[in-house]
């Protein structure tokens, strides 16, 4: 592609475009794209989602900008040699994820809508987990006696979760995040359960299968309690002969399963197969992609998602983006990439209870979303640009805020690690 050589003219990722820049080619003929005129002013984060749909850069006209862009980023002019040289590439500003929000083959059609805040929730999102934690220990217990156990108080349990989400899942995928029992097994197994929940809120699923998927997640790694507890409670890197006989709890889980009384096909599979692979690659039985469940295609996300969280946990390094970005590199192969997507976008790359850096350099936690624009939540900013904590915590709506004097909007620059900056998100909520 032939492009002016102007010095005003920059090629950067459709990714690291700020609001007020203006875009004057893209990577693709216009005729491609809907957009009907050459040229685009980058208003708001729609913008920038809508131009990902269809490029992967675009060249950004300084001259065109706005003028507290063309003060902030553009590169002083150097001297060129080459007439033909073409357009420089501007470092990188801004991080965008892509989003899709477009209805999918797995979408039912239930539409949900919150019915409470997450301040509102979160008082009995807390109990109903409380409610969940108690019936897996009495799982637990129950199946060391005798091998089988009572389905009913697990299904009153998820029905309880079941309904908070309904209400409003960012209360629930808040306690996910930030409340841990000190056992690796039961946090894990009401994390998939809510995590499932809300996944299938998202996609629009009924009431009757919210309750088929909940009550899946928590009996998914039932069959690790016949596992040694050093093995399942250990974090580090397991061993070639440990990470065998990990896999056996799949085994394990169906057995459990079949001798208990009640429990649906659907569970079942979640069991089963939450550990196969689009590809053929998993185990234990090397499943397909059409030979899978979906409820159980989406448990498999659930569970590598939660694994990678557990890694992330008291690291100064790894952010909910760079997670993502891992889910994405392995639906190339195993997991499915249609899922993961509206995964990505159920959870919100600016996840509640996460810890985000402002434009303004501030530091914020993520208090609840807005479900069409999740790139603009509600936050607290606890931290001002020196990184020194502000006496009373500020609530801002980056929806609703209006552009400051210089007329740049409060906008998430990057989403940071759980453990940033030596910040404890729990005192905050719990």
């Amino acid at each position: 592609m032939e492009i002016s050589s102007s010095e005003s003219v920059y090629k950067i990722r459709v990714r690291d475009l700020r609001f007020g820049m203006y875009v004057s080619q893209l990577d693709r003929p216009w005729l491609e794209t809907p957009y009907a005129l050459q040229g685009i002013l980058i208003r708001d984060v729609e913008d920038i989602l809508e131009l990902e749909r269809y490029c992967t850069y675009v060249y950004v006209d300084f001259n065109k900008s706005e003028q507290h862009i063309v003060r902030k980023y553009q590169p002083a002019p150097q001297k060129q040699t080459v007439s033909d040289q073409p357009a420089r590439t501007v470092p990188k500003v801004y991080l965008t994820p892509r989003l899709d929000t477009e209805r999918t083959p797995f979408h039912g059609n239930q539409n949900y809508v919150d019915q409470s805040s997450v301040t509102e929730e979160l008082t009995v999102a807390s109990k109903v987990h409380g409610l969940a934690l108690e019936v897996i220990k009495e799982i637990k217990t129950t199946i060391e006696r005798s091998d089988t156990f009572e389905v009913r108080d697990a299904r009153n349990a998820v029905y309880a979760m079941s309904e908070s989400i309904v209400r409003n899942p960012d209360a629930m995928l808040l306690l996910a995040k930030l409340r841990s029992s000190g056992d690796v097994l039961y946090d894990c197994s009401i994390n998939y359960s809510i995590l499932l929940l809300a996944f299938g809120r998202h996609l629009c699923l009924p009431r009757a299968e919210l309750s088929m998927l909940g009550l899946g997640g928590l009996l998914m790694d039932i069959g690790k309690l016949r596992i040694a507890p050093e093995i399942v409670q250990n974090r580090s890197l397991l061993k070639m002969e440990e990470r065998n006989i990990m896999k056996n709890h799949v085994a394990y889980g169906e057995e459990l399963i079949r001798q208990s009384e009640n429990i649906p096909q659907a569970v079942y599979d979640i069991v089963a197969q939450h550990h196969e692979r689009e590809d053929g690659s998993g185990y234990p039985r090397g499943l397909f992609a059409n030979q899978l469940n979906t409820f159980a295609r989406m448990a498999a996300i659930v569970d590598c998602y939660q694994e990678l969280v557990q890694a992330q946990t008291d690291s100064a390094t790894t952010s909910t983006l760079q997670i993502f970005n891992q889910l994405k590199a392995l639906s190339q192969s195993g997991l499915n990439a249609t899922l993961v997507e509206q995964f990505a976008h159920c959870i919100g790359v600016f996840p509640v209870g996460g810890l985000v850096e402002l434009n303004t350099g501030e530091v914020a936690i993520v208090l609840t979303h807005c479900r069409s624009k999740r790139t603009l939540p509600l936050v607290m900013v606890i931290l001002d640009a020196a990184k020194k904590p502000y006496v009373e915590p500020e609530k801002r709506d980056l929806r609703l805020l209006k552009p400051g004097p210089d007329g740049i909007p409060c906008t998430i620059a990057r989403d940071l690690p759980i453990a940033a900056y030596g910040i404890d998100v729990k005192k905050y909520y719990l």
